[in-house]
Protein backbone atom coordinates (compact mmCIF):
# COMPACT_ATOMS: atom_id res chain seq x y z
CA UNK A 1 0.00 0.00 0.00
CA UNK A 2 1.22 3.50 -0.77
CA UNK A 3 2.62 5.41 2.20
CA UNK A 4 3.30 2.33 4.32
CA UNK A 5 6.59 1.81 6.08
CA UNK A 6 8.79 -0.94 4.75
CA UNK A 7 8.95 -2.54 8.18
CA UNK A 8 6.37 -4.86 9.66
CA UNK A 9 6.44 -6.89 12.83
CA UNK A 10 4.46 -10.03 13.67
CA UNK A 11 4.01 -10.99 17.31
CA UNK A 12 2.55 -14.39 18.16
CA UNK A 13 0.60 -14.12 21.39
CA UNK A 14 -1.62 -15.96 23.83
CA UNK A 15 -3.83 -12.89 24.37
CA UNK A 16 -4.82 -10.81 21.31
CA UNK A 17 -7.19 -8.49 23.24
CA UNK A 18 -4.71 -7.99 26.09
CA UNK A 19 -1.71 -7.18 23.88
CA UNK A 20 -3.85 -4.97 21.63
CA UNK A 21 -5.21 -3.00 24.60
CA UNK A 22 -1.73 -2.73 26.15
CA UNK A 23 -0.17 -1.30 22.98
CA UNK A 24 -3.13 0.98 22.27
CA UNK A 25 -3.25 2.45 25.79
CA UNK A 26 0.40 2.42 26.87
CA UNK A 27 2.15 3.07 23.54
CA UNK A 28 -0.59 5.07 21.76
CA UNK A 29 -0.58 2.80 18.71
CA UNK A 30 -3.60 2.95 16.42
CA UNK A 31 -5.73 -0.18 16.08
CA UNK A 32 -6.44 -0.81 12.39
CA UNK A 33 -8.28 -4.13 12.81
CA UNK A 34 -9.24 -6.25 15.81
CA UNK A 35 -10.52 -9.82 15.62
CA UNK A 36 -10.49 -12.75 18.07
CA UNK A 37 -7.32 -14.32 16.60
CA UNK A 38 -5.71 -11.34 14.87
CA UNK A 39 -5.09 -7.62 15.25
CA UNK A 40 -3.40 -5.10 12.98
CA UNK A 41 -1.80 -2.04 14.57
CA UNK A 42 -0.18 1.11 13.19
CA UNK A 43 2.84 2.26 15.19
CA UNK A 44 3.91 5.59 13.73
CA UNK A 45 3.70 4.21 10.18
CA UNK A 46 5.07 0.76 11.00
CA UNK A 47 2.73 -2.23 11.06
CA UNK A 48 2.44 -4.63 13.96
CA UNK A 49 0.38 -7.74 13.34
CA UNK A 50 -0.72 -9.81 16.30
CA UNK A 51 -1.53 -13.47 15.66
CA UNK A 52 -2.99 -15.91 18.17
CA UNK A 53 -0.72 -18.92 18.69
CA UNK A 54 -3.45 -21.27 17.52
CA UNK A 55 -4.03 -19.29 14.29
CA UNK A 56 -1.43 -21.36 12.46
CA UNK A 57 0.16 -24.56 13.60
CA UNK A 58 2.62 -24.15 10.72
CA UNK A 59 4.43 -21.14 12.14
CA UNK A 60 7.98 -22.15 13.06
CA UNK A 61 7.68 -21.55 16.80
CA UNK A 62 4.28 -23.20 17.35
CA UNK A 63 5.55 -26.39 19.00
CA UNK A 64 8.27 -24.64 20.99
CA UNK A 65 5.80 -22.13 22.43
CA UNK A 66 2.97 -24.60 23.01
CA UNK A 67 4.91 -27.53 24.44
CA UNK A 68 8.41 -26.50 25.40
CA UNK A 69 7.74 -23.19 27.13
CA UNK A 70 10.35 -21.31 25.10
CA UNK A 71 10.60 -17.64 26.12
CA UNK A 72 8.61 -15.48 23.75
CA UNK A 73 10.45 -12.63 22.05
CA UNK A 74 13.76 -13.52 23.66
CA UNK A 75 16.54 -11.38 22.26
CA UNK A 76 14.17 -8.77 20.83
CA UNK A 77 13.55 -5.24 22.05
CA UNK A 78 10.45 -3.60 20.59
CA UNK A 79 11.06 0.17 20.51
CA UNK A 80 8.03 2.41 20.13
CA UNK A 81 7.98 6.21 20.01
CA UNK A 82 5.29 7.55 22.33
CA UNK A 83 3.90 11.04 22.94
CA UNK A 84 4.87 10.98 26.64
CA UNK A 85 7.26 8.42 28.11
CA UNK A 86 6.27 9.05 31.73
CA UNK A 87 2.59 8.49 30.92
CA UNK A 88 3.33 5.39 28.81
CA UNK A 89 5.40 3.95 31.66
CA UNK A 90 2.72 4.63 34.28
CA UNK A 91 0.00 3.16 32.05
CA UNK A 92 2.07 0.06 31.30
CA UNK A 93 2.72 -0.57 35.00
CA UNK A 94 -0.97 -0.02 35.83
CA UNK A 95 -1.80 -2.66 33.20
CA UNK A 96 0.52 -5.21 34.85
CA UNK A 97 3.83 -4.70 33.03
CA UNK A 98 7.06 -5.14 34.97
CA UNK A 99 9.53 -2.28 35.14
CA UNK A 100 12.90 -3.07 33.58
CA UNK A 101 14.12 0.56 33.44
CA UNK A 102 12.17 3.58 34.71
CA UNK A 103 12.07 6.71 32.53
CA UNK A 104 15.56 8.14 32.07
CA UNK A 105 17.34 10.58 29.77
CA UNK A 106 19.39 8.51 27.34
CA UNK A 107 21.32 10.50 24.75
CA UNK A 108 18.68 13.24 24.62
CA UNK A 109 15.69 10.90 24.53
CA UNK A 110 13.44 10.10 27.46
CA UNK A 111 12.90 6.35 27.46
CA UNK A 112 11.84 3.49 29.66
CA UNK A 113 11.63 -0.28 29.36
CA UNK A 114 8.92 -2.63 30.52
CA UNK A 115 8.27 -6.34 30.23
CA UNK A 116 4.76 -6.43 28.80
CA UNK A 117 2.24 -9.13 27.92
CA UNK A 118 3.70 -12.50 26.99
CA UNK A 119 7.07 -11.26 28.32
CA UNK A 120 7.86 -9.05 25.32
CA UNK A 121 10.40 -6.32 26.13
CA UNK A 122 9.13 -2.87 25.12
CA UNK A 123 11.08 0.37 25.10
CA UNK A 124 8.89 3.48 25.03
CA UNK A 125 10.68 6.69 24.04
CA UNK A 126 10.00 10.27 23.11
CA UNK A 127 12.06 12.67 21.00
CA UNK A 128 12.89 15.14 23.74
CA UNK A 129 13.59 14.76 27.43
CA UNK A 130 10.83 15.47 29.93
CA UNK A 131 9.51 19.01 30.30
CA UNK A 132 11.17 21.27 32.89
CA UNK A 133 10.26 20.13 36.36
CA UNK A 134 9.79 16.55 35.12
CA UNK A 135 13.42 15.78 34.31
CA UNK A 136 14.28 12.13 34.62
CA UNK A 137 17.60 10.96 36.03
CA UNK A 138 20.40 10.08 33.66
CA UNK A 139 20.47 6.33 33.14
CA UNK A 140 23.29 4.52 34.88
CA UNK A 141 22.41 1.00 33.77
CA UNK A 142 25.37 -1.19 32.84
CA UNK A 143 25.59 -4.63 31.37
CA UNK A 144 25.99 -5.98 34.92
CA UNK A 145 22.45 -4.75 35.72
CA UNK A 146 20.84 -7.05 33.13
CA UNK A 147 19.55 -10.47 34.14
CA UNK A 148 21.80 -13.45 33.71
CA UNK A 149 18.76 -15.61 33.05
CA UNK A 150 16.16 -14.61 30.42
CA UNK A 151 13.21 -15.39 32.68
CA UNK A 152 14.32 -13.28 35.67
CA UNK A 153 11.46 -10.86 34.97
CA UNK A 154 8.85 -13.55 34.34
CA UNK A 155 5.86 -13.25 36.67
CA UNK A 156 4.24 -16.44 37.84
Amino acid sequence: MAGESGLGLVLWTTDIPGVTDFLEKAASVRVVARHPGFAELDADGGRISLHADEASRSHPWFNALAREGVARGIGAEIRLRVPATQQAYATALAMGALSVMPPADIDGHLECQVMGPDNYLFTFWQDAPAAPGEAAPRATTTAADWPSRPMQYHRR
